[in-house]
């Protein structure tokens, strides 16, 4: 992520900012660590500001959720990545980080007014039949409000929070900055590449400010969720949206976990589970084209109709076909409870960040942890995935990144089924969901289709290069008339080396003429003095040797000085 020098005064600024908060929430948590400390501060408090004395002080879990909504959107999104983990924190925790993922106060109404007509061209009277200047929800980086289009549909507006743009860089800009900084300290921050990890998330977070993007994404998941019944995504109206807003279909539905409410409506559990499972095969498995944040707050139900949406695709992730199919091994391997050919994909799936691994090791720690788990039949999919990881990472193996954010998402989609319908699940259900729809997609009318793509362009290239192919058939012709024919040698690379061998004999000639320069100015220096020779000739032959010394030597410490510190920096020494 580039950054200007108006982009490192905010960052100054900003951190500024980060340290009063943490300072703050930093305090108020260490005292309360300490019993005493804690229940008379707290007693001084009711005192002083007059609070009933039933008011229980606020938990652990709630003050860091405070804090990181103080903090802001880029705070707010690691959390609300922390919180899709519901196998690794605790329960409170959990609790306590969802409400994150809608729980954001709200910005002024004024300031959504100034970006609508900033944005479209006129004020959202103008633009709409009716407009709620309160929002219905906020989020980290945006907020929704109501509006009713002028041929009636019900839609609703995202709208950006003003400057989040500038703020979020800056974040980020810190967070880079921090880990630059411990990675030259700690050789495991080094390997894990702590530096292009966030650099990879910078992108991801800044890319999802950008609403065309999501228009996109929403457009093409749209399509591809068209042959599933009871899934589908909202529309979004592209002449009232822009790259910071946003105007798509209303849907009123409510969380997909929220299984009072379904309940209530009486929708069958078990139908949701499996449409949601479906949907995430289609996403990931056939169509490597995936939802990759699909969290309980991204995911409604209607609950008139029992359809489930998938909305807020900002977030999505692709699969190669071969990345697909591992993963459908994957899935296999859990069903049959194989961990073997588990420990066997993970590592097919993984790359090391270290110089060198120990495969015994890896699969013999794999077996004993993973077996366990496995021979137990309760352990549920996304704990197994969980271990997995943490083995993979203290055998120094990661995954790539859209594996990771693939699997991760196919974990949130298994917590969200298993909730539903406790005895269906991508590994109870999966590998038949994902035969059935393989086969469905094998058809005589979808190979046409495939072919005829795939023709096409290759036409089209054909067609493209006949240009260059006419020429080279004449020059071959014009060769063979000739008798002769010539051939080319591409030496690109071969010069580049041929450059570091000139480069080091420059370094060795001038290497030679200092260590010469600094010998015979010594040597005439010394003897010349006690030679007896006199005159004005002799004393500038002196100087000239005293001062060519004197030069010599300074070049020297200099060419030391940078070899030094260019190996302090751990530059390559062809590079000098």
């Amino acid at each position: 992520m580039k950054r200007s020098s108006l982009d490192k005064m905010r960052e100054n600024v900003r951190l500024q900012q980060i340290y009063n908060v943490f300072l703050r929430y930093g305090w108020d948590l260490l005292f309360d660590r300490w019993e005493l400390v804690g229940e008379f501060r707290h007693s001084m408090q009711q005192w002083v500001w007059q609070l009933p004395k039933d008011i229980e002080p606020a938990s652990t879990p709630v003050k860091v959720r405070l804090m990181i909504e103080e903090l802001g959107p880029t705070y707010v999104k690691m959390g609300q990545i922390v919180s899709s983990q519901a196998s690794v924190i605790p329960a409170d925790w959990e609790v306590e980080l969802e409400r994150l993922q809608s729980d954001v106060p709200p910005f002024p109404s004024s300031e959504v007014r100034q970006v609508i007509i900033e944005e479209l061209g006129a004020p959202p009277e103008d633009l709409y039949a009716s407009f709620e200047p309160i929002p219905f929800a906020a989020a980290s980086t945006a907020q929704v409000h109501h509006a009713t289009l002028e041929s009636g549909e019900q839609v609703v507006v995202k709208v950006q929070r003003p400057h989040i743009q500038n703020q979020m860089k800056a974040d980020l800009g810190i967070m880079q900055n921090a880990a630059r900084v411990v990675s030259k300290r700690s050789e495991y921050v080094r390997a894990i590449d702590l530096v292009g990890m966030l650099e990879q998330f910078s992108s991801s977070v800044l890319a999802e400010l950008d609403y065309g993007g999501e228009a996109y994404n929403a457009f093409r998941l749209r399509e591809n969720m068209s042959t599933i019944d009871g899934v589908s995504i909202p529309v979004i109206y592209p002449n009232l949206s822009t790259s910071k807003l946003l105007t798509m279909e209303f849907v009123n539905g409510v969380k997909i976990t929220n299984l009072e409410a379904i309940d209530r409506a009486g929708l069958d559990r078990a139908v949701l589970a499996n449409r949601s499972l479906q949907a995430t095969i289609k996403q990931m498995m056939i169509d490597g084209f995936f939802h990759a944040d699909p969290h309980p707050g991204n995911i409604l139900v209607d609950l008139t109709t029992g359809a489930i949406y998938f909305i807020d695709t900002g977030m999505v992730g692709e699969l190669d076909l071969n990345q697909r199919l591992n993963i459908i091994q994957l899935i296999y391997a859990l069903q049959q409870a194989d961990v073997s050919a588990m420990a066997q994909i993970m590592r097919a799936l993984s790359t090391p960040f270290i110089d060198t691994v120990d495969d015994k090791a890896y699969y013999r720690d794999f077996e004993r942890k993973i077996g366990r788990l496995m021979y137990s039949g309760t352990a549920p999919m996304g704990q197994s995935v969980s271990v997995a990881f943490d083995l993979l990472r203290e055998h120094g193996l990661r995954l790539d990144p859209a594996l990771t954010m693939a699997i991760k998402a196919m974990m949130q989609a298994e917590a969200i089924s298993s909730l539903l319908y406790p005895q269906g699940g991508m590994v109870n259900e999966g590998v038949g969901m994902i035969k059935e729809m393989a086969i469905e997609q094998v058809t005589a009318d979808r190979i046409v289709e495939v072919a005829g793509k795939q023709l096409s362009m290759s036409a089209r290239e054909v067609f493209k290069r006949l240009p260059s192919l006419q020429e080279a058939t004449t020059k071959w012709l014009d060769q063979y008339q000739k008798g002769r024919f010539e051939v080319y040698v591409d030496t690109s690379d071969l010069a580049k080396e041929v450059d570091k061998i000139s480069g080091f004999g420059r370094q060795i000639v001038i290497a030679i003429m200092l260590v010469g320069m600094i010998i015979g100015s010594a040597i005439a220096a010394s003897v010349l003095p006690s030679s007896g020779l006199t005159g004005p000739f002799w004393d500038f032959i002196y100087r000239l040797a005293y001062f060519g010394y004197i030069f010599a030597m300074a070049i020297a410490i200099l060419i030391v000085l940078r070899l030094v510190w260019r190996w302090f920096r751990g530059d390559k020494p062809y590079e000098d």
